[in-house]
């Protein structure tokens, strides 16, 4: 069972090295738009399911 407690500690562990690629990347490269979509889309995941649970 993952809990909220789970899902942040596996969420910062996966952004480190997410902004570690954001920065080698070249600035306008498609690899990097869409990184940095993802990383987005999973902040706000992750944002949105710890605001629902209280």
């Amino acid at each position: 069972m993952i809990t909220f407690h789970a899902l942040g500690y596996w969420g910062l562990l996966a952004l480190i090295p997410t902004l570690a690629l954001l920065r080698i990347l070249p600035p306008h490269s498609t690899l990097r738009r869409h990184l940095s979509r993802a990383t987005l889309a999973a902040l706000l995941l992750t944002a949105a399911a710890v605001a629902l649970s209280y």
